[in-house]
C-alpha cells in the first residue's frame, strides 16, 4: 500500500523575482510571461509520487506577495507549513541580499526549523558580464548561513531546475515527516 501525505510549502522572496512563474510552470506547465502581482498570497496543489519510497506526496504551495506592503499579511500564512522556497532573482543582487530578512520573517513566524531550499530564478537571462550576478562563492555562503541543504538554478522561462527542485523538497519534507 502506498503511503501518502500532504505538506504545506510556502515560497518566499522579493516581489517580482519569478515565484508565480515558477509555480504556473510546475503546476500546468506552462510558462506565463505577465503574472499579475500576487496580491497576499496565491494557492497551487501539485502531486508527486516518490517511486523509491512508494509514496505519493501532495503540496499545497502557498504563493506569498513579495512586496513590503504585504509584509503585515504573511506572518499568518506560515503557519502550519512544513517547507520553505527562498527565492530570488539571478539578475537583482538585491533581491539575494534580502534573502537574510525573509529568513528573519519567516522564523518569527515559524516555531520550528523545517526544510528549506534556496532557488536562483531567471537563469536564462543572465548575463557574464553583469558585474551585478552574484558569484558562486556568495551563494555558497549565504546557503551556508542561511542552513539550507540545496540551491537550485531555475528558469521558468526554459522549465530548467524546477521539477528537479520541487521533488528534492518533497523528498526532504518525507524523510524529516514520515511515520
Amino acid at each position: 500500500m502506498e503511503n501518502y501525505y500532504l505538506f504545506k510549502v510556502c515560497i518566499v522572496g522579493d516581489g517580482a523575482v519569478g515565484k508565480t512563474t515558477i509555480l504556473h510552470q510546475y503546476v500546468d506547465g506552462k510558462f506565463v510571461q505577465d503574472t499579475m502581482m500576487t496580491i497576499g498570497t496565491n494557492f497551487f496543489i501539485k502531486g508527486i509520487r516518490l517511486e523509491e519510497y512508494n509514496t505519493f506526496i501532495r503540496l499545497q504551495i502557498w504563493d506569498l506577495g513579495g512586496q513590503e506592503h504585504f509584509a503585515a499579511v504573511r506572518p499568518s500564512f506560515y503557519s502550519g507549513a512544513r517547507g520553505i522556497i527562498y527565492t530570488f532573482d539571478l539578475t537583482r543582487k538585491i533581491t539575494f541580499n534580502n534573502l537574510l530578512n525573509w529568513n528573519d520573517e519567516v522564523s518569527r513566524g515559524l516555531f520550528e526549523e523545517v526544510p528549506s531550499i534556496l532557488l536562483g530564478n531567471k537563469s536564462d537571462l543572465v548575463d557574464e558580464s553583469n558585474s551585478f550576478n552574484m558569484t558562486q562563492e556568495e551563494i555558497s555562503e549565504m546557503k551556508e548561513i542561511l542552513n539550507f541543504s540545496h540551491y537550485f538554478e531555475t528558469s521558468a522561462k526554459e522549465n530548467m531546475g524546477i521539477h528537479r527542485a520541487f521533488t528534492t523538497l518533497a523528498k526532504l519534507l518525507y524523510l524529516t515527516y514520515r511515520d
